[in-house]
């Protein structure tokens, strides 16, 4: 069992982040894929795969896609 490192719910299994290093519960996974940043952060992983970076650090979280995350948080109430 591990805890998502966006809510802090436990979680059996996890995904990690597009923008980072985060391991996400399905509900974090879902809202990120809502963020304003979440296709550009896409775009860049499969890149970074494609050159054969398999361990990208993604690009990070925009203070717009922090806001986005917060607000889908706290209306999930976390």
């Amino acid at each position: 069992m591990t805890n998502c490192d966006r809510c802090g719910k436990e979680s059996h299994g996890t995904i990690v982040s597009k923008f980072n290093t985060d391991s996400l519960c399905d509900d974090c996974h879902d809202d990120e894929r809502l963020a304003p940043g979440y296709q550009a952060a896409d775009a860049a992983e499969l890149a970074a795969c494609r050159r054969g970076d398999f361990n990208f650090e993604g690009v990070g979280l925009s203070t717009e896609d922090i806001a986005f995350l917060a607000k889908r948080r706290k209306g999930r109430g976390r």
